[in-house]
């Protein structure tokens, strides 16, 4: 496709280009665009972050929420003299630390530009359960290893493969959103009513995906290094048995790899979205 807007990327303390990205869907958006962005786990507010040209470089406001206190200790420092508030809080799905309870609770207005959402576990599930916080951008993170054409999330309350793109397009509509571009490991998405076709590419998640990091047949956790393969479709016996020897010998011989298989619960999750394990 020539009209992705990975050719946009461009980072300054994003990972994947989406800093780059973010400044034209921003610049695109024009006058009607919040000049508020959230962002969680916020870490120190430059790590990794995909909010903070917004609030460094170009005056939003922002609320960065992070739990680790040796982070929020960081975040604090980095903010001072800039509209900026942080949040020590580690994120539930649901309830007063929820991304809703914590917004009610301090009193934020919900409407916001951009939503980032980065922890590394149920990501999935945070968005899935927002209501309150209305934003007209969302960054969330997925599983690279999962190719685009498996719809797969983690049950609620478990944090294994977490979430396919194709599983959070799917979220991302049922939500009111487009999704619009695909990093290397996260999806972007613009509310429907700001999707302009000339702007934007009108595609699936398979056209817009980065297929760099997938293993043809297998999928793994993509954290930790954890090497215990699930495979994309249903597998033989033999084959299954000889691929986890495989990966089990490289994570003995290559001690930082971990090999740690799915709990009962995911198994199974695994096998209904398509999956084998």
């Amino acid at each position: 496709m020539t009209n992705k807007l990975n050719k946009y990327a461009k980072n300054v303390t994003s990972q994947h280009g989406e800093d780059g990205i973010l400044a034209y869907i921003i610049e695109t958006l024009g006058d009607s665009v919040i000049r508020t962005v959230c962002e969680f786990g916020a870490w120190d507010g430059i790590v990794s972050s995909n909010a903070y040209t917004l609030w460094h470089d170009h005056g939003w406001k922002a609320i960065l929420i992070e739990g680790a206190p040796e982070k929020v200790t960081g975040l604090r420092e980095n903010i001072k003299g800039f509209n900026a508030v942080a949040i020590e809080r580690f994120i539930s799905i649901q309830g007063k630390d929820s991304l809703d309870g914590i917004f009610k609770s301090e009193g934020f207005d919900p409407a916001i530009g951009v939503l980032s959402i980065d922890i590394d576990s149920f990501d999935y599930h945070v968005w899935k359960h927002t209501g309150f916080v209305d934003p007209q951008v969302v960054v969330v993170e997925h599983n690279q290893n999962i190719p685009p054409d498996i719809e797969y999330y983690d049950p609620e309350g478990s944090v294994y493969l977490k979430c396919s793109a194709a599983a959070l397009e799917t979220l991302g509509r049922e939500k009111g959103f487009r999704l619009v571009c695909c990093t290397r490991t996260n999806s972007i998405f613009v509310k429907e009513e700001f999707f302009d076709a000339s702007k934007f590419p009108d595609a699936t998640v398979s056209e817009l995906f980065d297929y760099s990091d997938i293993t043809p047949g297998i999928v793994f956790t993509g954290e930790d290094r954890n090497k215990y393969p699930v495979f994309s479709r249903k597998t033989g016996a033999a084959v299954k048995f000889l691929t986890r020897l495989k990966y089990r010998v490289s994570s003995a011989v290559k001690r930082k790899k971990k090999f740690i298989g799915p709990s009962p619960e995911v198994a199974r999750q695994i096998r209904k979205m398509g999956m084998d394990v």
